[in-house]
């Protein structure tokens, strides 16, 4: 048979099987077509069909085998065999010819493992696209170019009809979602079909953010603090001798805090005793001689004497500065760098808060004060502990605003709805969150820059 008929032989061929794939009314049908026909046409143990999905090869079709299991090993390792000649976009065949520059690592592995004498695997294109990959197997004589032309030539005739049924048989998202398309297609004309569909979400969101209300939060920070506030002043002027306890310490009645320097007490004390020792001495002998006018004076002395002693011993005893009430937290009074400082009678020295009866005060920016009511729901956040949240209601707002961060505050008192737990300390630091009615959302981006440039453009 001379080389005209050859080619006319093998053309008819090739036409022969594309019919057979494009007379199939399913993608699993075809599939089985094109590869039952190519593995009877080349004398091939097995021809595999793989089908491009985000940018994966998956096996759709194996030559004469209508069920398969896609997690078997074997099945894997070719369809990495598959994407080494989608990713090149070009026909591997092994053995590989002497001058190829192609990669085969994938193919050689596969061959190895399978004993795969000969492999060949070309890519299935629909128009321009490569939508799959065709492989071969056989062990009885290699492959030629005249196979991978006639192979090439097939998936060419059968690409775009492969690709349409396989488009077909997606599930239902998919097919609504390209359905939706070419609604839209329809509706905004062909070109830039998406961007248009976009434009149409961007008008519903607008249309959204400007019409439907949501809830609507003012965040501030705010600070746990207590009622019960204990402030420990100097008893009389001296000289701070030893401190026992700094801020965030926790103390219990009778603890002793600091303690006054006594030596002069001490030796004041010592002299007034003496002093004492020698008025009852001067006592007795003016009692002995019958001197009355001498023994009124000393006793009038003695009395004197009794005095400062009683105030001096008094002072000894308020020199150890306790704490007068149990669980309380030290939140000012920082002393250990001041020993040996000297103190003022009546001067503070600590100031100590009871673990009981703890509120949150909220700093609310003046911009949001108008949003907040008596009465509003909040959630409480500390920085200890975020992950956990604490309701609160709003008791009462200051009417004065105080300046903090440079910044104008309304203090928004709040009492907890629920037992507070007992790791709260006064003076702990968090974020609250006021409700504060449903606002749109429009409003809520847009409402203090729009009130700054009524602030500034204002006439």
């Amino acid at each position: 048979m001379n080389s005209s008929n050859k080619k006319i032989v093998q053309l008819t061929s090739v036409l022969d099987m594309a019919r057979k794939v494009n007379e199939a009314d399913k993608f699993k049908t075809a599939g089985l077509a094109l590869t039952g026909e190519l593995a009877d046409k080349l004398h091939a143990e097995r021809v595999c069909l793989g089908w491009l999905k985000h940018d994966y090869i998956q096996i759709k079709s194996i030559s004469h085998t209508d069920r398969f299991e896609k997690k078997m090993q074997i099945i894997q390792d070719l369809e990495a065999a598959m994407e080494e000649a989608y990713e090149q976009d070009a026909a591997i065949l092994l053995p590989s010819p002497d001058n190829s520059n192609l990669s085969v690592r994938a193919h050689e592995r596969y061959r190895k493992t399978y004993n795969a004498d000969y492999l060949l695997s070309v890519p299935v294109r629909s128009g321009d696209e490569t939508i799959g990959v065709v492989t071969c197997e056989r062990s009885k004589q290699p492959f030629s170019d005249i196979d991978a032309t006639e192979i090439h030539l097939v998936a060419s005739l059968t690409g775009t009809r492969l690709k349409e049924l396989y488009q077909k048989s997606n599930w239902f998202g998919a097919r609504f979602a390209r359905n939706t398309r070419k609604q839209l297609s329809k509706l905004l004309g062909f070109e830039h079909t998406w961007a248009k569909f976009f434009g149409i979400l961007a008008i519903g969101f607008i249309l959204f953010a400007t019409l439907v209300p949501l809830q609507y939060k003012v965040n501030s920070p705010a600070i746990l603090k207590t009622d019960k506030i204990i402030y420990l002043t100097a008893p009389f002027d001296g000289y701070i001798d030893s401190v026992s306890v700094k801020p965030g310490d926790i103390v219990y009645k009778e603890q002793m805090l600091l303690r006054l320097d006594q030596k002069e007490l001490r030796l004041e004390e010592a002299n007034l005793l003496a002093e004492e020792q020698n008025n009852r001495s001067e006592i007795q002998k003016a009692q002995a001689e019958h001197q009355l006018a001498d023994m009124r004076i000393h006793q009038a002395r003695l009395s004197q004497t009794q005095a400062k002693l009683k105030t001096v011993r008094y002072k000894l005893s308020k020199s150890e500065i306790l704490a007068t009430v149990d669980s309380a937290i030290i939140i000012e009074g920082d002393l250990q760098k001041k020993l040996g400082a000297p103190v003022k009678q009546g001067s503070e020295l600590i100031q100590m808060a009871l673990i009981e009866n703890i509120y949150v005060e909220v700093d609310v920016n003046e911009v949001e004060i108008e949003n907040i009511s008596i009465g509003s729901d909040g959630l409480l956040a500390v920085k200890s502990r975020p992950e956990q949240t604490f309701g609160f209601r709003s008791e009462r707002i200051n009417p004065t605003a105080t300046v903090k961060d440079q910044e104008n505050t309304f203090p928004v008192r709040g009492e907890f709805n629920e037992k507070i737990p007992g790791w709260f300390r006064p003076g702990m630091t968090g974020i609250a969150k006021i409700y504060a009615g449903k606002k749109t959302l429009w409003w809520i981006l847009s409402h203090q820059a729009i009130d700054y440039l009524r602030l500034k453009l204002w006439w």
